[in-house]
């Protein structure tokens, strides 16, 4: 079992970010992994269950004019 700390005031910020991290490992991974990660609808993608492209090359330049920067999709030539 583990030992409860209490602490008066107010916690400097590295023994909060210890707290935080002792609490993190407390949990078991399942939980860790379901709350480390969120549902994200990613538009434009989720739209169709599927597309087809003649070439790679359409298929890049679909994803480059189509899809949101912040996605990655992008060439930097």
């Amino acid at each position: 079992m583990k030992r409860l700390l209490y602490h008066i005031g107010q916690m400097s910020e590295e023994e909060s970010f210890r707290f935080s991290i002792a609490d993190a490992l407390s949990r078991p991974v399942d939980e860790r992994i379901s709350l480390g990660l969120f549902p994200m609808r990613l538009p434009v993608m989720a739209e169709k269950p599927y597309r087809i492209f003649e070439k790679m090359e359409d298929y890049r330049k679909w994803m480059e004019t189509e899809l949101p920067r912040y996605l990655g999709y992008y060439r930097d030539d």
